[in-house]
């Protein structure tokens, strides 16, 4: 597997990042957080730390109640297979 180094900006700073995903995927998540924590410190978080917990906080969030929907729908769809 290659390693690329990807280098993002989040929050007005810049990170090198190394992955196995292709840094076209890499940015994209970069980007993603960094629009999170614009908004979490346009909306009044005073630091870039605590926006980052706070963006964390929410994409963990957000990631719990889809694996919670991906279970569901899964037990729906054995039911539906297998009576």
């Amino acid at each position: 597997m290659n390693v690329n180094t990807v280098t993002v900006q989040i929050a007005a700073r810049e990170y090198s990042l190394n992955s196995t995903d292709a840094p076209e995927h890499v940015q994209r998540m970069a980007a993603l957080v960094d629009r999170r924590m614009r908004e979490l410190m346009a909306g009044g978080v005073a630091n870039r730390e605590s926006a980052a917990v706070l963006a964390a906080l929410t994409y963990a969030d957000e990631l719990i109640k889809a694996q919670d929907d991906n279970t569901r729908l899964r037990r729906r769809l054995d039911v539906v297979q297998h009576g």
